[in-house]
């Protein structure tokens, strides 16, 4: 993230009223997790043989889940244009970046609860946080606001740099992970005898604490710049960069603690490929496992558009064309979304036969 503002052009006034669009976001998250119920009891239908009925209500449900952190998104987008917006339409703004990352968010509830011993608080609990949310847009200020010198000043320079420089840390370790998870498309075995040469490296003595420093230091960096840019009227690949960092935030902390604590210390098992993909069941029959998919899709997604979004700006400070800092993110973003679905198609288990 940079200083430059892009975000002037097509800002719109705020409003003194209450807004339909300012809840739709917290709404969208509180209904996320019935979809994915609503998705397996239709699976369920379908595993048992039941006609075309079953497979549509399967496929229309799993969509409308999918498509709950895009229409947060789209929130996001309406109430980041404000210029000046109030307590109430500023709250509504962050809301929806953080209803974004509502899948994520559910699974890492999930593995809470579960360590709990009570493994059906998870819904019960978002669905308190989403309704906490939208009761304080509800009752915020909505008179106009100026923005603060801080506000408008932008994140330090110092802060933008260091993030960048953890994000290029970060990437070549995931681009490993990414491809280790390719090859999945091959199967188990062959994502196994990858896995095994790569973790020589990522969990030496020395790496490992070395990574999970650079993740925690991406975090506390992000959140910060997140924050202060979210004060600030955004365009859309703005939104898109900040939306895609706070879904970063818990993506990562749901898989550091699915990873380093619920598998080696809780389960005392190892985190191979049946360990992700939730066998023996996998994720597209089993009623928990099936909030994996929306996570995974998206942490692949995000990773990757997040990484070209700070391109972008890369490219604008230092002169680009505008047009041409727009094309390399529309095809960076295309090429998360067709990397992300092939990963989710590989640990569905979709194969590649090479013989």
């Amino acid at each position: 993230m940079t200083g430059i503002d892009l975000s002037r052009r097509g800002a719109i006034p705020t409003s003194t009223t209450l807004q339909a669009h300012w809840f739709a976001a917290p709404l969208a998250a509180s209904v996320y997790p019935w979809l994915l119920a609503l998705y397996h009891a239709a699976a369920r239908e379908v595993e048992r043989g039941a006609g075309p009925a079953a497979w549509i209500g399967a496929g229309l449900a799993l969509a409308a889940a999918l498509a709950m952190p895009a229409v947060a998104f789209g929130a996001a987008l309406r109430l980041g244009r404000i210029g000046e917006p109030s307590a109430a339409e500023l709250a509504a703004r962050r809301t929806a970046l953080l209803a974004v990352a509502v899948p994520p968010m559910f699974t890492l509830t999930g593995v809470a609860a579960l360590l709990l011993g009570h493994p059906g608080w998870d819904i019960g609990f978002l669905l308190l946080v989403w309704a906490a949310l939208a009761l304080r847009i509800a009752t915020a200020d909505r008179t106009p606001r100026r923005r603060a010198a801080s506000d408008a000043g932008g994140a330090s320079g110092s802060w933008r740099k260091a993030h960048g420089v953890g994000a290029v840390l970060a990437l070549l370790f995931l681009a490993f992970h990414f491809s280790n998870h390719l090859v999945g498309l091959v199967g188990p075995d062959a994502h196994m005898a990858v896995m095994k040469v790569l973790r020589v490296v990522y969990r030496s003595p020395v790496i490992e604490p070395l990574l999970i420093g650079v993740f925690a230091f991406m975090i506390l960096t992000g959140l910060r710049l997140a924050w202060r840019w979210s004060a600030r009227p955004m365009d859309a690949a703005r939104i898109l960069q900040v939306a895609g960092g706070v879904f970063l935030v818990w993506a990562v902390i749901s898989h550091v603690n699915a990873v380093l604590y619920l598998a080696r210390v809780h389960f005392g098992i190892d985190t191979d490929w049946g360990f992700a993909v939730g066998a023996p069941v996998g994720m597209l029959l089993d009623p928990w496992n099936i909030r994996l998919l929306p996570y995974y899709l998206g942490a692949v997604f995000f990773v990757v558009a997040h990484a070209f979004c700070g391109l972008r700006i890369v490219m604008l400070a230092h002169h680009a064309p505008r047009a041409s800092a727009d094309r390399v993110l529309a095809g960076g973003i295309v090429f998360a979304a067709l990397l992300a679905t092939t990963i989710i198609l590989a640990m569905c288990g979709l194969r590649l036969d090479f013989a």
